[in-house]
């Protein structure tokens, strides 16, 4: 799948998926930053360790750093949100989780087998399962770990990548997933 062609189709999936925005972007321009994993513990995220793909449950940002290192191509998408009501925030991250996910396995079956996807916190149940229940993820092959758990900086990747990401701006609410790319 290392040719420009396939990486083109992986785009063109992501826009006919539903996302809003989908560019290819060397791995390098991926910034990871510790700080934004700490903003999942202050002020203390609601879906912190109760999450399965969230932390602490999740790879820590030094082990996602050291595994970027591996990819050379990451396939960047955001998917417009309609609004900023928990329903409407709900289902623009459930999107981004289901096409990340479908996307994964498109690369996978088209000879990338190293693909991994990452997302917003996932929406794939009304409630996590959590560690403290013992139970597995009740989805494990369509749950991806979020980027907020990575440590990606996803405002300055997107900016590396030429793509507008604005949090403050209530009327363009975009919600982002990466798929890493070897």
């Amino acid at each position: 799948m290392k040719d420009k062609k396939s990486f083109e189709q992986l785009v063109k999936h992501a826009l006919d998926g539903g996302a809003a925005r989908a560019v290819l972007i060397d791995s390098d321009q991926i910034i990871v930053d510790d700080r934004v994993r700490l903003k999942c513990r202050v002020p203390l995220c609601a879906h912190y360790n109760r999450n399965l793909t969230c932390p602490p449950n999740t790879l820590t940002v030094s082990e996602f750093r050291e595994i970027l290192k591996n990819y050379s191509r990451a396939l960047l998408l955001q998917v417009k949100g309609t609004g900023c009501e928990d329903e409407d925030v709900r289902q623009a991250e459930l999107k981004v989780q289901n096409l990340i996910s479908e996307l994964e396995t498109k690369a996978l079956m088209e000879g990338n087998y190293f693909a991994a996807g990452f997302a917003t916190r996932c929406r794939l149940c009304p409630e996590c399962v959590g560690v403290q229940s013992g139970e597995p993820c009740r989805h494990p092959f369509k749950a991806r770990p979020s980027l907020d758990a990575a440590g990606v900086d996803i405002f300055r990747t997107s900016k590396n990548a030429g793509v507008p990401f604005n949090p403050l701006d209530r009327d363009e609410l975009y919600f982002a997933g990466i798929l890493l790319l070897s």
